[in-house]
């Protein structure tokens, strides 16, 4: 006859609060058929349309008193950390305490260095839980995961080598970080072109850094003070639209601020041609 302990018992508990919380969050979740180190996992989700990542989860429960920040520290398999770092979806540990109803949770990846796991088997790494989980919380996984699913895609698009005329054009594997620019709102949703109030900000904060930066071999003065300028602003951007301080890898950051780099002078081309055209064909000199 099938027992269940004690432990399953407390497991459940912690388990149902943590789905309950992402759900009220306006989440979707799903159940996993078998536990190989995470419990379920949540539907990447925006205003309704589900996008192409997930959230793992895995929760443990305990009785015990936790007064101390060491008390919330859980060991894991070092080969189940691993998955969970190299995975290609977010994986987030909650921890939760019975007795003072806490919920506590942490990024496995944020909190361990790939290249610092032993690899032994049966070896255990200490996994600390620091920040309290809630619906807020998961919001902002949500986000964090959002922008961890463009910085790896965005990565595995990129060729391995890129000619001269790869520049010229929009190219083909920036698609995604266009796609980002527009759910940061930086960018016409309709004809994908920089919105006004994009770039007068960045003309303007380019502007005010231009006689910071000068003339070398591989860029302009002009062009780095819009590089810095599209990366402040991204920055800026992303925390206003998610409303939470979610960060981005130095990676994305420079791809993104290249591109708007890119679309900035490619909005004055196009406006510099069609005054021409417009002064050809009412006879000006221009």
């Amino acid at each position: 006859m099938a027992k269940r302990t004690n432990n399953h018992k407390l497991g459940d508990l912690g388990e149902l609060k943590v789905r309950m919380i992402f759900s009220e969050a306006g989440f979707a979740i799903s159940e996993m058929s078998k536990d190989y180190g995470e419990d379920f996992f949540v539907f990447g989700e925006d205003a309704g349309v589900i996008e192409p990542f997930r959230i793992y989860v895995q929760v443990k429960t305990s009785e015990k008193n936790d007064q101390h920040k060491s008390d919330w520290t859980i060991y894991e398999d070092c080969l189940t950390v691993r998955n969970w770092i190299i995975g290609n979806d977010l994986t987030i540990l909650v921890r939760h305490n019975k007795k003072s109803g806490e919920y506590k949770f942490c990024v496995p990846e944020d909190e361990v260095e790939y290249w610092n796991l032993p690899f032994i088997k049966d070896s255990d790494i200490a996994i600390n839980c620091n920040e309290n989980f809630d619906a807020e919380a998961a919001k902002k996984l949500m986000w964090m995961a959002r922008i961890r699913h463009y910085d790896r895609i965005v990565k595995i698009t990129q060729p391995n080598e890129m000619g001269e005329d790869t520049w010229n054009d929009i190219p083909k594997y920036r698609l995604f970080c266009l796609e980002l620019l527009v759910r940061l709102k930086l960018m016409d949703p309709v004809n994908l072109h920089l919105n006004n109030e994009t770039y007068l900000k960045l003309a303007n904060i380019a502007g005010e850094m231009i006689d910071d930066h000068e003339d070398s071999e591989d860029m302009s003065a002009v062009e780095k003070s819009r590089y810095a300028a599209s990366f402040l602003l991204v920055v800026d951007q992303l925390e206003k639209v998610s409303g939470y301080s979610v960060g981005m890898s130095q990676f994305l950051l420079d791809s993104c601020a290249c591109l708007l780099v890119q679309l900035m002078f490619h909005r004055e081309e196009v406006a510099i041609k069609e005054l021409q055209e417009l002064a050809s064909t009412l006879r000006l000199s221009t």
